[in-house]
C-alpha cells in the first residue's frame, strides 16, 4: 500500500480509548398508552473508537433514510447486530456525567479479518 494517504478503515488497539457498554434493546407495546416500552439488557463492556462522521456522509445517509452520525470501532464480536445499542459515559468539566446512546444502523467487519467491527450509528440520546 502506498504511503502518504491513511487507510480510512485502519484501526489499531491504541485508538480504542473509550469504554462503552453494549446492550440489547427490547421493545414492547405499552398497554396503558399508544407508546412503546423499551428495556435494555446489558451485555458487555468493551473499548471503542468513537468518531463523528463528516457532513457529506451525514447528508448522503439521510437521503436514504438511515441517519448515521458516528462511526464506532470495536474489537470483533460475532453477536453484534442492529438490535444492539452502545452507551458511552463521559465526564464534563463540572464533574457531571454525560450519557450518550447510539443506535446501531449497520455493522461490518474491517478488512474482512474478524479483528475489528465498524458500527455505523445514530446518536439517539444525549443526557
Amino acid at each position: 500500500m502506498p504511503t502518504g494517504t491513511p487507510d480510512p478503515n485502519a484501526v489499531s488497539i491504541g485508538t480504542l480509548r473509550w469504554p462503552v457498554v453494549i446492550a440489547n434493546r427490547q421493545q414492547a407495546a405499552d398497554v396503558n398508552s399508544a407508546g412503546i416500552l423499551e428495556s435494555f439488557s446489558l451485555k458487555q463492556t468493551v473499548r471503542a473508537d468513537v468518531q463523528p462522521i463528516g457532513p457529506m456522509t451525514f447528508y448522503a445517509a439521510s437521503q436514504v433514510d438511515t441517519p448515521i452520525t458516528h462511526k464506532i470501532f470495536i474489537r470483533w464480536l460475532d453477536w453484534i447486530d442492529t438490535t444492539c445499542v452502545i452507551f458511552r459515559a463521559t465526564r464534563r468539566r463540572d464533574h457531571t456525567t454525560r450519557l450518550e446512546r447510539f443506535r446501531i444502523r449497520r455493522v461490518m467487519e474491517v478488512d474482512g479479518r474478524k479483528r475489528f467491527l465498524r458500527c455505523d450509528c445514530e446518536l439517539e440520546e444525549r443526557a
